[in-house]
Protein backbone atom coordinates (compact mmCIF):
# COMPACT_ATOMS: atom_id res chain seq x y z
CA UNK A 1 0.00 0.00 0.00
CA UNK A 2 3.08 2.45 0.66
CA UNK A 3 3.43 2.71 -3.17
CA UNK A 4 0.08 2.78 -4.22
CA UNK A 5 -1.17 6.43 -5.51
CA UNK A 6 -4.53 6.48 -3.64
CA UNK A 7 -5.06 6.74 0.11
CA UNK A 8 -5.50 3.43 1.86
CA UNK A 9 -8.13 5.31 2.98
CA UNK A 10 -9.71 5.02 -0.09
CA UNK A 11 -8.28 1.72 -1.78
CA UNK A 12 -9.70 -0.43 0.80
CA UNK A 13 -12.77 0.51 0.17
CA UNK A 14 -13.18 0.07 -3.64
CA UNK A 15 -15.52 -3.09 -4.71
CA UNK A 16 -15.74 -4.02 -8.90
CA UNK A 17 -19.09 -4.98 -7.72
CA UNK A 18 -20.94 -2.46 -6.11
CA UNK A 19 -19.06 -0.32 -8.74
CA UNK A 20 -21.03 -2.22 -11.26
CA UNK A 21 -24.07 -2.14 -9.62
CA UNK A 22 -24.06 1.69 -8.60
CA UNK A 23 -22.95 2.34 -12.44
CA UNK A 24 -25.61 0.47 -13.34
CA UNK A 25 -28.66 2.34 -11.03
CA UNK A 26 -27.49 5.76 -11.91
CA UNK A 27 -27.85 4.57 -16.02
CA UNK A 28 -31.19 3.01 -16.07
CA UNK A 29 -32.61 5.38 -13.38
CA UNK A 30 -32.81 9.77 -13.08
CA UNK A 31 -31.48 10.82 -9.36
CA UNK A 32 -31.20 14.70 -9.44
CA UNK A 33 -27.65 14.11 -7.38
CA UNK A 34 -25.59 11.46 -5.21
CA UNK A 35 -24.22 12.32 -1.87
CA UNK A 36 -20.90 11.00 -1.18
CA UNK A 37 -20.46 10.93 2.50
CA UNK A 38 -16.52 10.81 3.49
CA UNK A 39 -13.21 10.39 0.84
CA UNK A 40 -13.80 6.40 2.24
CA UNK A 41 -15.96 6.40 -0.91
CA UNK A 42 -15.12 9.26 -3.78
CA UNK A 43 -13.60 6.49 -5.66
CA UNK A 44 -16.59 5.93 -7.11
CA UNK A 45 -16.54 8.87 -8.70
CA UNK A 46 -16.55 7.42 -12.22
CA UNK A 47 -19.64 5.69 -11.71
CA UNK A 48 -21.72 9.03 -11.66
CA UNK A 49 -22.20 9.13 -15.78
CA UNK A 50 -23.97 12.59 -16.26
CA UNK A 51 -25.93 12.69 -12.36
CA UNK A 52 -24.30 15.44 -10.26
CA UNK A 53 -22.05 14.70 -7.41
CA UNK A 54 -21.89 16.19 -3.81
CA UNK A 55 -18.61 15.55 -2.42
CA UNK A 56 -18.65 15.68 1.31
CA UNK A 57 -15.26 14.60 2.90
CA UNK A 58 -16.22 16.22 6.33
CA UNK A 59 -12.75 17.76 7.14
CA UNK A 60 -9.70 17.83 4.87
CA UNK A 61 -8.06 14.39 5.11
CA UNK A 62 -4.12 15.35 3.98
CA UNK A 63 -4.94 17.96 7.12
CA UNK A 64 -5.84 15.00 9.37
CA UNK A 65 -2.77 12.51 7.95
CA UNK A 66 -0.48 15.88 8.05
CA UNK A 67 -1.32 16.58 11.34
CA UNK A 68 -1.37 13.10 13.04
CA UNK A 69 2.62 12.67 11.45
CA UNK A 70 3.73 15.60 13.31
CA UNK A 71 2.11 14.02 16.67
CA UNK A 72 3.83 10.65 16.17
CA UNK A 73 6.79 9.50 17.64
CA UNK A 74 7.32 6.03 15.87
CA UNK A 75 9.84 6.78 12.82
CA UNK A 76 8.36 4.17 10.90
CA UNK A 77 4.41 4.88 11.74
CA UNK A 78 5.36 9.01 10.88
CA UNK A 79 6.52 8.16 7.18
CA UNK A 80 3.96 6.10 6.49
CA UNK A 81 1.72 8.87 8.00
CA UNK A 82 3.32 11.91 5.67
CA UNK A 83 3.31 9.30 2.92
CA UNK A 84 -0.39 9.00 3.33
CA UNK A 85 -0.94 12.95 3.75
CA UNK A 86 0.83 13.18 0.59
CA UNK A 87 -1.12 10.72 -1.44
CA UNK A 88 -4.35 12.73 0.32
CA UNK A 89 -2.90 15.86 -1.22
CA UNK A 90 -2.91 14.84 -4.52
CA UNK A 91 -6.33 13.20 -4.40
CA UNK A 92 -8.18 15.50 -3.27
CA UNK A 93 -6.44 17.88 -5.31
CA UNK A 94 -7.53 15.61 -8.47
CA UNK A 95 -10.67 14.57 -6.92
CA UNK A 96 -12.14 17.91 -6.00
CA UNK A 97 -12.63 19.39 -9.04
CA UNK A 98 -14.56 16.17 -10.80
CA UNK A 99 -17.27 16.48 -8.09
CA UNK A 100 -20.13 19.25 -8.93
CA UNK A 101 -19.75 20.49 -5.50
CA UNK A 102 -17.54 20.00 -2.63
CA UNK A 103 -18.92 20.79 1.12
CA UNK A 104 -16.51 20.70 4.13
CA UNK A 105 -17.76 21.31 8.38
CA UNK A 106 -15.33 23.84 9.07
CA UNK A 107 -13.39 26.70 7.57
CA UNK A 108 -10.09 25.51 8.51
CA UNK A 109 -10.28 22.56 6.19
CA UNK A 110 -11.63 24.95 3.39
CA UNK A 111 -8.45 27.22 3.71
CA UNK A 112 -6.37 24.12 3.92
CA UNK A 113 -7.73 22.76 0.85
CA UNK A 114 -8.11 26.28 -1.25
CA UNK A 115 -3.97 26.58 -0.56
CA UNK A 116 -3.41 23.78 -3.62
CA UNK A 117 -6.99 24.46 -5.26
CA UNK A 118 -7.38 27.92 -5.18
CA UNK A 119 -10.35 28.54 -7.00
CA UNK A 120 -12.72 25.77 -5.84
CA UNK A 121 -15.77 26.94 -4.52
CA UNK A 122 -16.45 25.04 -1.10
CA UNK A 123 -19.26 25.74 1.01
CA UNK A 124 -18.96 25.44 4.91
CA UNK A 125 -21.73 23.14 6.78
CA UNK A 126 -20.93 22.59 10.14
CA UNK A 127 -21.53 19.41 11.96
CA UNK A 128 -24.88 18.96 14.58
CA UNK A 129 -26.75 18.02 17.51
CA UNK A 130 -29.97 16.78 18.45
CA UNK A 131 -30.81 18.59 21.79
CA UNK A 132 -33.71 17.34 22.46
CA UNK A 133 -31.56 13.68 22.05
CA UNK A 134 -28.49 15.11 24.08
CA UNK A 135 -30.10 17.11 26.94
CA UNK A 136 -29.46 18.26 30.27
CA UNK A 137 -29.35 15.50 32.94
CA UNK A 138 -28.39 15.97 36.43
CA UNK A 139 -26.64 13.01 37.75
CA UNK A 140 -23.44 14.28 38.19
CA UNK A 141 -20.60 12.50 40.47
CA UNK A 142 -20.41 13.49 44.24
CA UNK A 143 -16.69 13.51 43.34
CA UNK A 144 -14.72 15.39 40.94
CA UNK A 145 -13.73 13.83 37.56
CA UNK A 146 -13.15 14.86 33.73
CA UNK A 147 -14.45 12.43 30.68
CA UNK A 148 -12.78 12.47 27.13
CA UNK A 149 -14.97 10.14 24.57
CA UNK A 150 -14.52 9.41 21.13
CA UNK A 151 -13.59 5.65 19.27
CA UNK A 152 -10.36 4.95 21.01
CA UNK A 153 -8.53 3.75 17.76
CA UNK A 154 -8.63 6.76 15.85
CA UNK A 155 -5.14 8.12 16.18
CA UNK A 156 -5.88 12.07 17.45
CA UNK A 157 -8.09 10.32 20.66
CA UNK A 158 -5.92 7.82 21.63
CA UNK A 159 -3.16 10.67 21.47
CA UNK A 160 -5.48 12.75 23.77
CA UNK A 161 -5.99 10.54 26.07
CA UNK A 162 -2.27 9.31 26.43
CA UNK A 163 -1.74 13.06 26.36
CA UNK A 164 -3.76 13.99 29.39
CA UNK A 165 -2.83 10.80 31.40
CA UNK A 166 0.67 11.54 31.21
CA UNK A 167 0.42 15.73 31.27
CA UNK A 168 -2.54 16.79 32.41
CA UNK A 169 -4.06 14.78 34.83
CA UNK A 170 -0.71 14.89 37.31
CA UNK A 171 -1.31 18.47 37.54
CA UNK A 172 -4.55 18.35 38.44
CA UNK A 173 -3.89 15.60 41.00
CA UNK A 174 -2.30 18.10 42.94
CA UNK A 175 -5.08 20.08 44.03
CA UNK A 176 -7.67 17.09 43.36
CA UNK A 177 -6.51 13.70 44.15
CA UNK A 178 -9.80 11.92 44.28
CA UNK A 179 -9.81 13.15 40.63
CA UNK A 180 -11.60 10.23 38.14
CA UNK A 181 -10.25 10.56 34.34
CA UNK A 182 -13.30 8.35 32.15
CA UNK A 183 -12.30 6.97 28.91
CA UNK A 184 -15.04 6.04 27.18
CA UNK A 185 -15.39 4.89 22.98
CA UNK A 186 -15.07 1.55 21.53
CA UNK A 187 -11.61 -0.07 20.51
CA UNK A 188 -9.62 1.04 22.91
CA UNK A 189 -5.93 0.63 22.03
CA UNK A 190 -3.67 -2.09 24.29
CA UNK A 191 -1.84 1.34 25.67
CA UNK A 192 -5.29 3.03 26.62
CA UNK A 193 -6.46 -0.45 28.51
CA UNK A 194 -3.33 -0.48 30.17
CA UNK A 195 -4.49 3.11 31.63
CA UNK A 196 -7.45 1.21 33.33
CA UNK A 197 -7.30 1.18 36.98
CA UNK A 198 -10.47 1.15 38.19
CA UNK A 199 -9.79 3.80 40.41
CA UNK A 200 -8.30 7.27 38.97
CA UNK A 201 -8.60 6.10 35.27
CA UNK A 202 -11.96 4.35 34.12
CA UNK A 203 -11.76 2.88 30.59
CA UNK A 204 -15.02 2.15 30.20
CA UNK A 205 -14.97 1.28 26.09
CA UNK A 206 -18.23 1.05 24.32
CA UNK A 207 -21.29 2.27 26.35
CA UNK A 208 -25.31 1.64 25.83
CA UNK A 209 -25.78 5.23 26.05
CA UNK A 210 -23.14 7.68 25.62
CA UNK A 211 -25.01 10.51 27.43
CA UNK A 212 -25.20 8.68 31.16
CA UNK A 213 -21.32 9.28 31.59
CA UNK A 214 -21.05 12.56 29.97
CA UNK A 215 -23.95 13.55 32.48
CA UNK A 216 -22.00 11.81 35.05
CA UNK A 217 -18.73 13.45 34.82
CA UNK A 218 -17.86 17.04 36.30
CA UNK A 219 -16.19 18.21 33.05
CA UNK A 220 -16.15 17.33 29.77
CA UNK A 221 -12.76 17.68 28.44
CA UNK A 222 -11.48 17.29 24.89
CA UNK A 223 -7.32 17.77 24.53
CA UNK A 224 -6.72 16.64 21.18
CA UNK A 225 -3.58 18.11 19.48
CA UNK A 226 -4.18 16.63 15.69
CA UNK A 227 -6.67 15.61 13.17
CA UNK A 228 -8.71 17.78 11.13
CA UNK A 229 -12.52 18.65 10.71
CA UNK A 230 -15.43 19.71 14.02
CA UNK A 231 -15.56 17.76 17.30
CA UNK A 232 -19.03 16.70 17.50
CA UNK A 233 -18.29 15.69 21.46
CA UNK A 234 -18.42 19.13 22.11
CA UNK A 235 -21.97 19.72 20.14
CA UNK A 236 -23.13 16.96 22.34
CA UNK A 237 -21.58 18.23 25.88
CA UNK A 238 -22.84 21.64 25.04
CA UNK A 239 -25.90 20.77 24.31
CA UNK A 240 -26.24 18.75 27.82
CA UNK A 241 -24.98 22.01 29.53
CA UNK A 242 -21.86 20.73 29.99
CA UNK A 243 -18.85 22.10 30.86
CA UNK A 244 -15.79 21.95 28.22
CA UNK A 245 -12.56 22.27 28.64
CA UNK A 246 -10.42 22.04 25.02
CA UNK A 247 -7.96 22.50 22.88
CA UNK A 248 -7.46 25.27 19.87
CA UNK A 249 -7.64 22.08 17.20
CA UNK A 250 -10.55 20.67 18.87
CA UNK A 251 -12.67 23.83 18.85
CA UNK A 252 -11.57 24.20 14.80
CA UNK A 253 -15.42 25.15 12.90
CA UNK A 254 -16.98 25.56 16.28
CA UNK A 255 -18.55 29.29 17.01
CA UNK A 256 -16.55 29.92 20.68
CA UNK A 257 -16.73 32.27 22.94
CA UNK A 258 -13.57 31.61 25.30
CA UNK A 259 -14.85 31.83 28.94
CA UNK A 260 -18.42 32.35 27.82
CA UNK A 261 -19.34 28.96 26.49
CA UNK A 262 -16.12 26.83 26.80
CA UNK A 263 -12.96 27.47 28.16
CA UNK A 264 -9.71 27.05 25.47
CA UNK A 265 -6.64 25.88 26.51
CA UNK A 266 -3.01 24.70 24.07
CA UNK A 267 -0.49 24.14 26.91
CA UNK A 268 -0.42 21.09 29.62
CA UNK A 269 -0.45 23.90 32.79
CA UNK A 270 -3.32 26.37 30.91
CA UNK A 271 -5.71 23.02 30.73
CA UNK A 272 -4.89 21.64 34.34
CA UNK A 273 -5.73 24.92 35.53
CA UNK A 274 -8.88 25.28 33.33
CA UNK A 275 -9.98 22.13 34.80
CA UNK A 276 -9.01 23.15 38.33
CA UNK A 277 -11.20 26.32 37.70
CA UNK A 278 -14.27 24.11 36.79
CA UNK A 279 -14.24 21.93 39.75
CA UNK A 280 -13.94 24.49 42.38
CA UNK A 281 -16.94 26.84 40.09
CA UNK A 282 -19.89 25.30 40.12
CA UNK A 283 -21.53 28.37 38.82
CA UNK A 284 -18.85 28.82 36.34
CA UNK A 285 -19.88 25.09 35.03
CA UNK A 286 -23.46 25.88 35.00
CA UNK A 287 -22.98 29.06 32.82
CA UNK A 288 -21.01 28.00 30.59
CA UNK A 289 -23.05 24.72 29.72
CA UNK A 290 -26.22 26.95 29.67
CA UNK A 291 -24.48 29.26 26.97
CA UNK A 292 -23.14 25.88 25.10
CA UNK A 293 -26.86 24.74 24.46
CA UNK A 294 -27.89 27.96 23.95
CA UNK A 295 -25.67 27.99 21.17
CA UNK A 296 -26.42 24.68 19.94
CA UNK A 297 -30.21 25.41 19.54
CA UNK A 298 -29.41 28.43 17.57
CA UNK A 299 -26.46 27.32 15.12
CA UNK A 300 -26.34 23.32 15.05
CA UNK A 301 -29.08 21.57 15.21
CA UNK A 302 -29.49 18.88 12.50
CA UNK A 303 -32.84 21.04 11.42
CA UNK A 304 -30.28 23.61 10.73
CA UNK A 305 -27.92 21.90 9.23
CA UNK A 306 -30.20 19.90 7.04
CA UNK A 307 -31.79 23.59 5.63
CA UNK A 308 -27.99 24.43 4.58
CA UNK A 309 -27.82 21.33 2.87
CA UNK A 310 -31.36 21.80 1.01
CA UNK A 311 -29.87 24.76 -0.05
CA UNK A 312 -26.62 23.18 -1.70
CA UNK A 313 -28.73 20.24 -3.30
CA UNK A 314 -31.26 22.78 -5.00
CA UNK A 315 -28.41 24.61 -6.40
CA UNK A 316 -27.25 21.34 -7.66
CA UNK A 317 -30.85 20.12 -9.32
CA UNK A 318 -31.13 23.68 -10.08
CA UNK A 319 -28.32 23.35 -12.63
CA UNK A 320 -28.65 20.23 -13.88
CA UNK A 321 -32.52 20.54 -14.45
CA UNK A 322 -31.74 24.33 -16.34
Amino acid sequence: MLFECWPFSVKQFLNPQFAAKLKNLLASQKFDLVHFTSMNVSGYWDCLGHTPGLFFPHDSVSMQFKRNAERESNLFKKIYLHTQARKARSFEKTMIPKFTKTVVVSEVDRQWILKFLPEAKIPVIPGGVDPERFAPKAVEDDFPSVIFRGVMNFIPNSDAVIYFHKEIMPLVQKEFPKLKFYVVGKQPTPEIQALHDGKSVIVMGLVPDIREPMARATVNICPVRSGSGMKNKILEAWAMERAVVASSIACDGIDISDGKDILVADSPQKFADSVIRLLNDPALRAALGKAGRQKCIERYTWSYVAGLFEKVYSEMAGKTNG
